[in-house]
């Protein structure tokens, strides 16, 4: 019992973490890239988080952190990643609230017992719901980390911190899965020796 609260508290709190940290993010990138940020601060934030339904900043600039790998690059999304399903926010709201909901119910099935799979899924919750709050309040996802890839000279689809986090969250899951098939199949296959070997 002490463990499930224990991860309990890791996930909810991973969880509003990332949220905030993705949307304080977002108010920054919108701030300081948009040209229609500036001035105080405090009001912009409340202009910014006055709007539902439609976003005014649509023009933005790009501010290079790491020439030419890394850059801060304002963009909105309707869609989610390379574009797919551009132009439904809110069909894309509906399935990341499904997709929390089944977040929720898979850490109260497996996440309770194990602190690896509990902070793979806060992370996967966190991004899901600041990206669902953008879609829901804004009808695009505000987007500003611009990455190239080296050698391959890939320019990345532009992304934020919730994207980050859940596709960090998304690997660990799949690292997990791998890993718990990788011992099944050994402990299967010391099975069948041993019993090749009783019968021999």
């Amino acid at each position: 019992m002490g463990m499930a609260r224990r991860n309990l508290r890791v996930f909810s709190t991973l969880t509003v973490v990332v949220l905030v940290a993705d949307q304080l993010a977002k108010l920054l990138a919108v701030y300081c890239l948009t040209f229609q940020g500036g001035g105080a601060f405090l009001a912009f934030t409340a202009s910014y988080y006055s709007h539902f339904w439609n976003f005014p900043y649509t023009r933005g600039s790009s501010v290079a952190v790491w020439e030419p790998w890394v850059k801060l690059s304002f963009t909105t999304n309707t869609g989610m990643a390379w574009g797919m399903l551009h132009g439904y926010p809110l069909l894309l709201s509906f399935v990341s609230l499904v997709l929390s909901i089944a977040i929720w119910m898979i850490w109260r099935r497996y996440g309770t017992r194990s602190l690896y799979l509990t902070i793979a899924l806060g992370l996967v919750l966190g991004g899901a719901i600041g990206n669902m709050i953008d879609r829901f309040r804004l009808q695009v996802v505000v987007d500003f980390i611009d990455v190239l890839i080296p050698v391959v000279n890939y320019d990345f689809p532009v992304f934020n911190i919730a994207d980050s986090c859940a596709s960090v969250g998304t690997v660990m899951i799949a690292a997990y899965l791998l890993a718990r098939d990788l011992r099944l199949i050994r402990r299967q296959s010391a099975t069948r020796y041993d019993l090749t070997n009783y019968y021999l």
